[in-house]
């Protein structure tokens, strides 16, 4: 009887097995590699390490690594959800103010300023910096809107967000500059 040649299958299954499988790294060293891949801002890449770290022998490592993993998670949802227009920085910034967080909300602000300079992003600004104290600063940004848009003049007068402004001289002198530009028929 012949011999059958053996298939390439069967020949790679029999290598393979005589082989010794690669040492699986230390945990220690696979959370290292995750807490670069993390603090370089690859999430992506660190949750698979942490995952791998989390499954070693050290609870203080696996603990770590569990913790990072839900960071991970955290900042590529935020990254998913943040705002990218200025509509949409806009919107989130007047759901910060609603909250009162005007410190958040500015840099929204600014951001949407920055890629469309609207009269009613400048308004919000005004508003956002006045809230926060900064009232050279909501008197130019107030400037600045009622330039774009002279109805935002009656708007600041009879929003009540921004009644307590109305309480700074120069804020009241930003209003009255408006008028006395516009000539009464």
């Amino acid at each position: 009887m012949k011999k059958q040649a053996k298939t390439a299958k069967e020949t790679r299954q029999n290598t393979a097995a005589k082989e010794p499988a690669a040492a699986p790294r230390p945990q220690q060293e696979v959370f290292a590699e995750a807490m670069r891949a993390f603090w370089a801002g690859q999430y992506e890449k660190a949750i698979p390490l942490f995952e791998q770290a989390r499954k070693g022998r050290d609870l203080s490592i696996s603990e770590s690594a569990q913790m990072h993993i839900r960071m991970c998670q955290r900042r590529l949802d935020a990254a998913r959800n943040a705002p990218k227009t200025p509509e949409e920085h806009y919107v989130y910034a007047v759901s910060l103010m609603n909250a009162q967080q005007y410190g958040e909300a500015r840099p929204h602000l600014e951001k949407a300023i920055a890629a469309d300079p609207r009269a009613d992003y400048h308004y919000a600004l005004a508003i956002a910096h006045g809230m926060l104290g900064n009232i050279a600063d909501a008197a130019a940004s107030l400037r600045t809107a009622i330039e774009a848009d002279g109805n935002i003049r009656i708007t600041a007068r009879n929003d009540p967000d921004f009644a307590p402004l109305l309480e700074h001289a120069l804020i009241r002198d930003t209003l009255a500059g408006a008028d006395a530009g516009r000539q009464e028929p």
